[in-house]
């Protein structure tokens, strides 16, 4: 019901807008455009040249003297548009027209060999929001980058509206983590078994461009069912350019500050025309075609924990390693030198051939190594989402497992222009991605059982029945000897190919076609319990698999009149591969008959392999409703390939010891979602632009698990199936705004709502083993929704020539301020209902409601933080230096991050706690002791983190 009322509102504020339009059109005199089109090389008048007023219906031709005139127009501001086949595509933005006036404006186009379309030429201030697109796609450019305190392509989604980021995860528009396809460069980077939804990962000084598109993508986008992140890495070009810069929180003298988190972080790029070939190869009368240019980035970043617990020393098993004359350059401790390492590498060449040809190279790294249990998802065994701290092992975390995430990119990209309407490009990549969760490198046999024992200092306690007595505590919850209870360790590699062909068909149609596929090799080896009895632990899956995908797919844009539709048809098809087709076969295994007999059923068959397909229409529609006003609408069907564990988990012939399996179903449909988006965008100037998008979706074929009887042997197993549902729904606002010739800034919030069956596929297993009663027989609201969100953000530019002189530099000119404000409702939590005081202690009794339907029902405190950052340039010949202070989380506030759900909070001494927590003022009496105190640092978000940063760069 409240949802509608927004709807109800989205509808008034529109009609108020029609109307006023209307109103102020009807009242006013129109304005005239005309002017000149001609060649720039030539001065040769262009007969046929199409200039339209983007965000109306106005537009015209050029006559047989290269002029054109459009009346009948309302004041206002404008973006003209001006195409013509065989020259750069030209947009003039903030062209004023007054009422009863003749505006006089000529255009100089400049010929290119590239298809129409691929050069744009901007006049003028770029558009703050590109209001003809059928969808909502966010562009983040370098520059908007280097203004804000972000580190990688994560930090810049998490800033978008509609985005929510807990626990290490991303979650766009209310659905689950792994549902966003991950581009880079146009080519998928994602670790499908990692579950992070993410994958290689890439500095933010590397990037050229990110778009993130959170409704209506084209056909063009596949294995993606709420958003798409694609990334632009930067080129090198005609100057050679160089970067450096060191940012640290601590600069060796503030480690002790409870600010610093001990960071250092280092970033070097350069780029420009190889030097070679553009160089010495001339200089001896060798000459290749065309030129090459390069870009490289480096980029490391060593901290430790905000929590104040760190390893002593972290130990890789699967980093890099280097050695050289028999010396170890690199070694499993070269990487780890702290609690959290991040290294990324990157290597771009371009060998542009002539101006229609062009050969790209591009190898990416990116290793990562930590402690962090979040960095790995996709789990055996069922775990609580959390910050992903292993609280348990804080006193001695040298115990504890390291993760080491490996992901490596080499692609190989061909761009060539047929003629001047066609062009096509052709990608060839590998992806390789390793994930290893171990101790010191050792081997699951070698683990042992984790211990608590009582340690100096101890705790004492009275009994109830005899306080002449003293006792001790036995232990205090956190584990002295022994390790981690999982080992893991899984690769994917991952050869693709893929080709698209863009063609201009007359002046209204521009249609894309194209095809990809790609060949895999998954193994995954994940041992639960490795210290019991029999090699392999109590519960293990392991398997290696080679699956293969891929799709093809058409769209069509057609431009005509103001009018703009997207209308595309995408086929996804996907061999789970020889490992299940054999597990079909073989009947000794645990699946039954009827799974056998429905997936021959409901799969094709192709050279002797099972396969399946979907077929995915697109349609997405923008057309003015008024002048710089446009209304748009799309519809799409979308899917994303259920995870590798959801299929081939414990299809082998390798036993567990474990009373609760969860099995792989080879029969899984792809998790599929129907979005439907209504948006407005109204530009009232060329420097403020709102957009209002309300968005509905229904993801079906949801995975979890359920118990399926007439097992062979065994009677019951649980399984993963397609039986979950989930929607979401909500509104999003986003104003932007440049005010005065240096400030610019933006105003975003968004209201929505995500509902499921079950937020964990392990629902299933969670009944089996008692942890819930039942499932909810309707949908309650899923874990990680966030009903509302709202952010501010400012950013001014002194300009370099603000204030007097002093010692002969103009200190108080060119400075950058950017801040960032930003409120969310806070983390779902299911309530506790209070039963009684206990009659040995006197606690206070608080246990879980029975009722499944409350799951998550309630929001714990708020999330609110603000970050601030500052930079202070300095130019002396061609360098040009920057002093930084970026301040996150300014004002220091606290945010909930594990709510305690007697007081939808994070818990302080003294609270009451549900009877399942240690609490110290009632603490555990018996061994084992249950867990330890509830006073984890990572209870609440990183505090406020002060970073000191120089660069210099020509």
């Amino acid at each position: 019901m409240y949802l509608s009322k927004k709807s109800r509102l989205v509808s008034i504020f529109t009609a108020v807008l029609i109307l006023s339009s209307a109103v102020f059109s009807q009242g006013t005199k129109k304005g005239v455009l005309e002017g000149l089109v001609s060649d720039k090389a030539t001065g040769s008048p262009l007969i046929g040249v199409n200039i339209v007023i983007m965000g109306t219906y106005l537009g015209t031709s050029t006559d047989l003297n290269g002029r054109f005139v459009i009346p009948n127009i309302n004041p206002g501001e404008y973006t003209l548009e001006v195409t013509y086949i065989g020259y750069k595509v030209v947009q003039k933005t903030g062209v004023k027209v007054d009422a009863g006036k003749t505006i006089n404006l000529n255009f100089d186009l400049e010929q290119t060999a590239l298809a129409l379309g691929q050069e744009i030429v901007v006049i003028g201030e770029k558009p703050l929001m590109q209001i003809n697109e059928t969808g909502t796609i966010r562009t983040i450019s370098r520059e908007e980058l280097a203004n804000k305190p972000l580190e990688n392509v994560e930090d810049i989604v998490a800033q978008q509206v509609g985005v929510s980021h807990q626990d290490n995860e991303i979650h766009i528009r209310g659905s689950r983590t792994y549902e966003v396809q991950y581009l880079l460069d146009n080519l998928s980077v994602q670790d499908p078994l990692s579950g992070t939804g993410f994958g290689l990962n890439v500095s933010a000084n590397a990037i050229e461009e990110v778009e993130v598109i959170t409704g209506g993508f084209k056909s063009e986008y596949g294995q993606a069912t709420s958003g798409v992140v694609s990334v632009k890495t930067k080129s090198g070009g005609d100057k050679m350019e160089g970067y450096f810069s060191y940012k640290s929180d601590n600069l060796g003298l503030f480690r002790d500050n409870a600010w610093s988190f001990n960071t250092d972080i280092f970033e070097m790029n350069l780029g420009g025309r190889e030097p070679i070939t553009s160089g010495l190869l001339p200089a001896l009368k060798v000459k290749l075609p065309g030129q090459i240019y390069f870009f490289m980035n480096f980029y490391a970043s060593i901290a430790d924990d905000y929590t104040g617990k760190t390893a002593s020393q972290l130990y890789s098993s699967i980093s890099p390693k280097i050695t050289l004359f028999g010396n170890n350059l690199l070694t499993g401790n070269t990487l780890a030198p702290r609690q959290n390492n991040s290294w990324n590498l990157m290597s771009k060449w371009t060998w542009k051939l002539n101006d229609t040809q062009k050969l790209i190279y591009t190898y990416n790294r990116s290793v990562a190594i930590n402690q962090n249990t979040q960095s790995l998802q996709t789990n055996l065994e069922y775990v609580e989402p959390g910050p992903g701290f292993p609280y348990e092992y804080s006193d001695n975390l040298n115990l504890f497992n390291v993760y080491t995430h490996d992901n490596e990119q080499t692609s190989l990209t061909w761009s060539h222009t047929l003629n001047k309407r066609t062009f096509y490009e052709l990608r060839l990549s590998r992806f390789f991605a390793h994930l290893r969760a171990d101790w010191m490198g050792a081997d699951w046999t070698d683990y042992t059982m984790a211990i608590d024992v009582p340690r100096l200092p101890v705790e004492y306690y009275s009994p109830a029945n005899d306080s002449t007595k003293v006792r001790i505590i036995p232990g205090d919850g956190f584990y002295d000897y022994g390790n981690a209870d999982v080992w893991h360790d899984h690769y994917v590699e991952f050869y693709t190919v893929k080709g698209d062909l863009t063609g201009r068909i007359g002046n209204i149609h521009t249609v894309k076609t194209g095809m990809e596929a790609s060949f895999d090799e998954v193994q995954l080896i994940d041992i639960i319990d490795p210290y019991t009895e029999g090699g392999f632990g109590s519960s293990q899956d392991i398997y290696r698999v080679y699956p293969a995908d891929g799709a093809i797919y058409v769209q069509d844009d057609i431009h005509f009149e103001g009018f703009y539709l997207n209308a595309g048809l995408r086929l996804d098809y996907w061999f789970p591969g020889k490992y299940v087709d054999d597990a079909i076969d073989d009947t000794t295994n645990i699946l039954t008959d009827e799974m056998r007999g429905q997936y021959n059923d409901q799969t094709y068959r192709l050279f002797g392999r099972h396969f399946k397909m979907r077929l995915m229409p697109r349609l997405g529609v923008s057309f003015p409703i008024s002048d710089n006003q446009m209304l748009f609408l799309n519809y799409g069907h979308f899917s994303k390939r259920p995870k590798p564990q959801f299929v081939y988990a414990k299809l082998g012939n390798i036993s567990s010891k474990s009373s609760y399996q969860k099995f792989g179903n080879p029969n899984l449909n792809p998790e599929t979602s129907v979005i439907y988006e209504l948006g407005l965008r109204h530009q009232f100037s060329k420097n403020d632009v709102i957009s209002i998008t309300a968005f509905y979706k229904d993801i079906f074929d949801y995975v979890q698990t359920a118990t399926i009887t007439g097992i062979p042997r065994i009677g019951s197993a649980i399984f993963y199936i397609n039986l979950d549902y989930a929607r979401s729904r909500g509104i999003e606002v986003e104003y932007k705004t440049r005010l005065l010739k240096n400030f610019s800034g933006s105003v975003n919030g968004s209201y929505s709502v995500s509902t499921t069956k079950s937020s964990s596929p392990d629902i299933g297993l969670l009944i089996a083993k008692g942890s819930i009663n039942e499932q909810p027989i309707k949908e309650t609201y899923a874990v990680w929704d966030r009903p509302w969100q709202v952010s501010i953000n400012g950013n001014y530019r002194v300009p370099d020539d603000f204030g007097p002189r002093i010692l002969g530099m103009k200190i108080l000119g060119n400075w950058n301020i950017n801040l960032r404000w930003f409120a969310q409702a806070g983390k779902r939590y299911t309530p506790v209902n209070f039963i009684y005081y206990s009659p040995s202690n006197g606690r206070p009794i608080y246990t879980d409601v029975e009722d499944q339907t409350l799951k998550y029902s309630e929001l714990g405190s708020i999330w609110k933080w603000a970050d601030l950052s500052i930079k202070k340039y300095f130019n002396s010949g061609q360098f040009k230096y920057v002093f930084s202070v970026d301040v996150k989380n300014l004002f220091d506030d606290k945010n909930s991050n594990i709510i305690n759900p007697v007081t939808g909070k994070a818990y302080e001494y003294g609270d009451l706690v549900p009877s399942s927590w240690n609490d110290p003022l009632y603490p555990d009496l018996s061994y084992p002791v249950s867990s330890p105190y509830p006073l984890n640092p990572a209870r609440y978000r990183k505090p406020r983190n002060i970073r000191f940063g120089f660069s210099v760069e020509f």
